[in-house]
């Protein structure tokens, strides 16, 4: 036992939900978990943040959050994950500025480690914590300089712009077409230029981020379904409520029931 030492693997694993695997609910957290899927997806609310992690993407249940989190019905995650604590883990996260990071996508070059924290927990033997310690400074290091600057390089400045009129257009009617004229862009250049950055069209973006905002408003407001549809643009309640429910497994009423409203 490495007495006093400042970082503990408390454990590492695979991890293989179902259909019928719960929703785990903690609050202030006593440790650390850092889950990588690679197969499948899911949902979380950490913290008051709303995301719903996917295949090559992993997320970071800090220490003392207040979290919940499950698998899609129809396509359930299969995930590697570790367990830790201590005094090195929070110096890093801060450090490294992780420690209000809670969701990392399309990061397949970070599943490395999670393999060698389970072979290393599985190996045990002398020094196990300070092995591990090593590890996962290798870890908060890669993850920082990963969402610091995109694997391609520099991001585009239009790219830039577009992506921060979708996040600014959440609520608003939005036409790239108009948007790219205004620029002077070609729409379909910006197309392509936008999901070699983001690994996703700029409809696709936005629309993911509607149904987070969608989560958000159906479980922490008063107002009703047809109102958060028309509040964030879609063209009907009853086409909000089958793109909800195809995006999420749950139908909007269904989600604010299971969320306790």
């Amino acid at each position: 036992m490495e007495e006093g030492f400042p970082f503990r693997l408390l454990g590492a694993s695979h991890g293989i939900a179902d259909a019928r695997t719960p929703a785990i609910r903690r609050r202030d957290y006593e440790s650390c978990t850092v889950e990588f899927i690679y197969e499948g997806s899911g949902y979380l609310r950490i913290n008051g943040h709303s995301c719903a992690p996917a295949e090559n993407s992993l997320y970071i249940l800090h220490k003392r959050s207040t979290h919940e989190y499950w698998p899609e019905k129809k396509s359930p995650w299969k995930k590697v994950f570790f367990v830790a604590d201590g005094r090195m883990m929070d110096d890093l996260f801060r450090a490294y500025r992780l420690d209000q990071v809670y969701h990392v996508p399309d990061c397949p070059q970070l599943r490395k480690y999670f393999d060698e924290m389970i072979l290393l927990n599985s190996e045990g033997g002398a020094n196990l914590h300070s092995r591990a310690a090593v590890i996962f400074h290798r870890f908060v290091e890669e993850t920082h300089r990963f969402l610091q600057a995109p694997p391609d390089g520099r991001i585009p400045e239009e790219v830039i712009r577009l992506k921060n009129h979708l996040d600014a257009s959440v609520e608003q009617t939005v036409s790239l077409e108009v948007f790219c004229r205004k620029m002077g862009w070609s729409d379909a250049h910006m197309i392509r230029l936008f999901r070699q950055h983001w690994g996703t069209t700029p409809y696709a973006y936005l629309m993911d981020k509607r149904i987070e905002m969608a989560r958000l408003l159906i479980r922490h407001s008063a107002l009703s379904i047809k109102e958060v549809s028309a509040r964030l643009k879609f063209s009907d309640q009853y086409y909000f409520s089958n793109y909800f429910k195809r995006r999420t497994g749950l139908s909007p009423r269904a989600y604010r029931r299971f969320s306790g409203r």
